[in-house]
């Protein structure tokens, strides 16, 4: 790195340092290289055990019927998607970092392409565009409940209003 006043030395000084736009050989090694590969795809199979609880509210009567339950629906929807697509971002990002890593190491994983796969049945099973897409969810709220969500009489609430 040159001085901060560069006319104290000539340039030249320091364009023939060894190593600078060097275009030799880069020494890696590869057996770590694969030993990182493989605690990452641990990692990723770990996750995706994990994604298996991971699933989207089935029953919206699950959370009650009471006034504020149904209130609250949109955004437990609008959580549970949010966090699917953070979680779909993170798995894609790692197979895309273990697919560099095995490039690098010159090495072809077969569990790479089935990985690929499950990644992409979880995508499709929890709606959510492959590797997370901001975009792709609305969350402006409804202006009205559903007709399946319409209020229900109770004692708190003999006429159904909201």
């Amino acid at each position: 790195m040159p001085p901060v006043n560069a006319n104290s030395a000539p340039l030249q000084t320091y364009n023939d340092w060894p190593g600078i736009d060097d275009h030799g050989k880069l020494r890696v090694d590869t057996s770590q290289v694969r030993a990182v590969a493989n605690k990452l795809e641990g990692l990723l199979e770990h996750l995706l055990a994990a994604s298996e609880r991971l699933k989207p509210l089935e029953n919206p009567e699950a959370l009650g019927t009471w006034d504020a339950a149904l209130g609250l629906q949109p955004s437990v929807e609008a959580g549970h998607h949010a966090l699917a697509e953070q979680h779909s971002r993170i798995l894609h990002a790692l197979l895309s970092t273990i697919h560099k890593l095995h490039q690098a190491a010159n090495v072809h994983d077969a569990n790479e392409a089935n990985l690929a796969r499950r990644i992409a049945a979880l995508d499709k099973r929890l709606h959510v565009a492959p590797g997370g897409s901001a975009m792709s969810y609305d969350f402006s709220p409804t202006s009205a409940p559903p007709k399946s969500q319409a209020p229900v009489a109770n004692s708190l609430n003999p006429d159904g209003r909201h």
